[in-house]
């Protein structure tokens, strides 16, 4: 009996404080589930998802859209990752801007768009 409480400390315990690590910001401020700006818009993680989102709206919509850059972003963390961006595209040759959400899930290998917008 004593073996599982020692278990119990050993594992599980460590876990706990890890994911409360990983739930706080280091300014304090919770991260799971609220939005937080990306810091870097020329990322090339962020650039792949801005990318994504033409791509797949183009797929859709059988468009012509080239993706030009991301103006800003943020992301949240719901089971995955949500990533909100502002980018700018090329439709046309004209520059438009676009707001995109897009839903990432790494470890499954999602990734889907939600939805793309003109603005």
């Amino acid at each position: 009996m004593t073996h599982h409480y020692i278990s119990f400390f050993v594992i599980v315990i460590p876990l706990f404080f890890n994911f409360f690590d990983t739930c706080f910001a280091e300014n304090g401020q919770k991260t799971v589930g609220n939005w937080l700006e990306i810091a870097s818009p020329d990322d090339p993680a962020v650039i792949e998802v801005g990318q994504f989102a033409v791509d797949e709206h183009n797929k859709d919509t059988k468009s012509t859209m080239k993706f030009e850059r991301v103006v800003k972003g943020y992301t949240q963390i719901v089971g995955g990752m949500n990533w909100r961006l502002t980018i700018e595209i090329e439709d046309r040759k004209s520059i438009k801007t676009c707001e995109v959400l897009v839903y990432e899930q790494t470890l499954h290998k999602v990734k889907k768009l939600v939805s793309f917008k003109i603005v």
